[in-house]
């Protein structure tokens, strides 16, 4: 996806995520549009690499998103096509260089983007965090 179609779909009224929308991080205004709106980006490493969305895997843009303060989540996209799992999406993102904090980071950013209910919002954010002072402690 060019950064001209994520800016317009990212104008979208009501739309709160995209799926592949990796390229964001060269564009430092479709970033900022991306914050302002509040839009999480979905990304499926697995995928990307797979069609060649990007050069190489290892120059994912995945740390640059975050670093600027995008909300993203680790997608499977297709599992059955791509051969992957989330276990297998979080793997590669550790390959990219990203700690537990980010990847924890990136389960609250999915479970704030999920399309549930706000009770079961809290009660998953709750568990994430036991996990997390689990993991830690």
């Amino acid at each position: 996806m060019s950064t001209a179609d994520l800016a317009a779909a990212v104008r979208t009224p009501g739309l709160t995520r995209i799926g592949h929308g990796v390229h964001a991080a060269y564009d430092p205004s479709l970033i900022q549009l991306l914050l302002d709106r509040g839009v999480t980006l979905e990304v499926a490493l697995s995928c990307n690499e797979l069609f060649g969305v990007l050069p190489t895997a290892e120059k994912h843009p995945l740390p640059t998103l975050l670093a600027a303060g995008v909300p993203v989540t680790l997608a499977t996209d297709d599992p059955v096509q791509v051969g992957t799992t989330i276990d297998a999406e979080y793997a590669a993102a550790t390959q990219l260089g990203l700690d537990t904090g980010q990847l924890l980071r990136i389960t609250r950013n999915a479970v704030q983007a999920a399309f549930t209910t706000e009770e079961r919002r809290t009660e998953l954010l709750r568990h994430v965090d036991r996990a997390a002072r689990t993991s830690v402690g």
